[in-house]
Formats: structure tokens, C-alpha cells, sequence
């Protein structure tokens, strides 16, 4: 059972979060927060003004018009400012397929998915053994997860990845990139590796889910667990690694608030192998409410999102839908 559910929190940022300036973080809180129904007009008008944001209209501008940005054989690079970067942000900004550009993004990336199932970082030509060394779990985490996000969860090409997720999921529960060294090896699972598979799994509405998928996502939620989500689990559960109590976004990698987010979400509240990093992320509260953005690629990106160590509408809106999700 999870004991932290008594903390009172320092202030209530839920005004701030609903200020015009931040048009994404104000509709994201409408609808998971406060649990506006999608077709509340308030909710309807928050969404539309995110079009209007000066941040996606300038990740807009950098599109090309077949749907990709920068280098169209290369989705991954450079990095941040790749076609791939591009769709993971839009995701985490609440735009949907909805939009025509986001669309023609994404129709664009699908040509990257190699025949089993997972995304490549480059083109299809070229020596094969090559480019299937850059077919990664983590990457089809991410992008998977984010085409949920953007309205692409009934696609048979999303299906066709989760499936190939589930194939290639370690024996310790969780992934490692280049996949297949995994088998060869049995090295230890990756957190990078994991995080985002699982957190594409958590986007699918439960009743989509495999009996299959279901055991994946027990196994892979175990292997971040048994590590209190960044605690080496053979080393008197020391921390893995400092950066990971670092809070980012975009969410591209791993920390310990994008492990609280997906773990909680898929209904895992009342283990007390998440205290750990409740605490430490509880712990992070400003006194006006708010946390701080510790970390973010500010000037690798096409857009700077926030700035660092100032408070942050993104960080808060993703502690608060924890928060909310354990029931403190």
C-alpha cells in the first residue's frame, strides 16, 4: 500500500497552469486535471488556440511541405530538430492527426518502419545489416506512444510496432537497444529502452490491449519497479544515475517523473516501490506550488519550449497528473 497519500502539497498551481500564455499545458489541464469532457465548449476553445502558440507555429514553420523536417532520409537527425523529434513534441503539445500537417508528419515517418514492426533512423537503402542496427525499442517506443497520442491508435502500422514490441521484450522484462544483443547476451535491460515501450503500451485504451500485451506490460512495469523506478536493485539500491532526478521536457528520455507518469497510469498506484521516487519528486515543490524545469535540449530544438531552472507549466501539469493518480 502506498503510504505517501497523506502529504499535503505546498500550493495549488492549478491557476497558473490555466493561464492563456502556455495554450497546450492550459488544455492538457482542463482535460486530465480537471476533467473537462472533450466536448465542453471551454475544452473545445483551449484546444483550437494551441494552433496559435507561437512555439507550434514556429515548429510549423520549419516543416517541409511533404511533411518531414530537415533531412528526408534521416527522420532521427539532427537531432532535436529531426522529423521524428518534431511528431514526439506535437504529441506532448495535444495536437491530434486532426490537423493536416500533423498528418502528412506522420504519413511521412511511416516509411521508416521496417517490415517486423519497429522504426528505423534511416532510409530503407543502403547496406541492410547497417540500417537494421538503428531500429531501436526506445525509438519505437516513442514513436509509437506518440501516434497514440495523436489519433493513430486504430492504424494496423501501430499495432504492427506494439507487436514487435512484445517480440523483442528482454528476459528480465524489460528492452535493450539494438534489441536483438539482448538475446545474443542477456545483458540487462535498458531504462531508456523500457520506459518508452511501456509508455507506449499506457496510451493504448485497456480494452485494445492483448491478453499478450497485458503480461508485457506486468513484466516490464516489474523490471522499473524492482529498480524503485532509479535504484540499482544489486548495489544496495543506490542511485543509478543523478540526471534521471533530473525533471525534463519534452519528455524524450528517461527520468523519474516520465517513470511515475507511466506507472501510475497504467494503475499501478499502491506499491510501495514508487515512494522512493514520490518523495524525492514531492520533495522538488516550490514553495509557490510549482516545479522547476530541470532539464531540456534549449537551442537544439526548432522551438524553445520553457526555460531551465525557471518554474515550469510542463513539469507541473505532468507532477499534478500523478499526483492526481495516487490520490494524494
Amino acid at each position: 500500500m502506498n503510504h505517501m497519500k497523506n502529504v499535503i502539497l505546498k500550493g495549488n498551481p492549478i491557476e497558473w497552469l490555466l493561464e492563456p500564455d502556455n495554450p497546450s499545458v492550459r488544455y492538457l489541464t482542463m482535460r486530465d486535471i480537471l476533467g473537462l469532457k472533450s466536448n465542453d465548449p471551454e475544452l473545445v476553445r483551449a484546444k483550437i488556440d494551441i494552433l496559435s502558440d507561437d512555439r507550434v507555429r514556429r515548429i510549423f514553420s520549419k516543416q517541409k511541405p511533404e511533411g518531414y523536417w530537415e533531412d528526408p532520409r534521416k527522420p532521427y537527425n539532427p537531432k532535436y530538430k529531426g522529423t521524428y523529434w518534431q511528431i514526439i513534441i506535437l504529441s506532448q503539445l495535444g495536437l491530434d492527426k486532426s490537423d493536416e500537417r500533423v498528418r502528412r508528419a506522420c504519413e511521412f515517418i511511416y516509411q521508416f518502419q521496417l517490415e517486423e514492426g519497429g522504426f528505423s533512423t534511416y532510409e530503407r537503402s543502403g547496406a541492410w545489416q547497417q540500417i537494421r542496427e538503428y531500429e531501436m525499442s526506445c525509438l519505437t517506443g516513442n514513436v509509437a506512444a506518440s501516434l497514440i497520442r495523436l489519433g493513430y491508435g486504430d492504424d494496423d502500422r501501430v499495432t504492427k510496432a506494439l507487436n514487435w514490441l512484445v517480440e523483442v521484450q528482454n528476459k528480465d522484462g524489460g528492452w535493450l537497444c539494438p534489441y536483438w544483443k539482448a538475446h545474443i547476451n542477456d545483458k540487462h535491460s535498458c531504462f531508456m529502452g523500457t520506459i518508452a515501450p511501456i509508455d507506449a503500451f499506457s496510451e493504448m485504451p485497456k480494452s485494445k490491449l492483448t491478453n499478450e500485451m497485458e503480461s508485457i506490460i506486468d513484466a516490464g512495469v516489474e523490471f522499473l519497479l524492482m529498480h524503485r523506478l532509479f535504484r540499482a536493485d544489486h548495489h544496495g539500491f543506490k542511485v543509478i544515475k543523478n540526471t534521471w532526478l533530473n525533471l525534463s521536457f519534452p519528455s524524450f528520455f528517461y527520468d523519474i517523473l516520465r517513470g511515475l507518469s507511466v506507472v501510475t497510469k497504467l494503475g499501478y498506484v499502491n506499491d510501495e516501490r514508487i515512494n522512493d521516487a514520490l518523495e524525492l519528486l514531492l520533495l522538488k515543490q516550490g514553495s509557490d506550488g510549482r516545479w522547476v524545469l530541470d532539464s531540456s535540449p534549449i537551442g537544439r530544438m526548432h522551438a524553445t519550449l520553457e526555460q531551465k531552472g525557471e518554474p515550469s507549466k510542463w513539469i507541473t501539469y505532468n507532477v499534478l497528473k500523478v499526483i492526481k493518480s495516487v490520490g494524494i
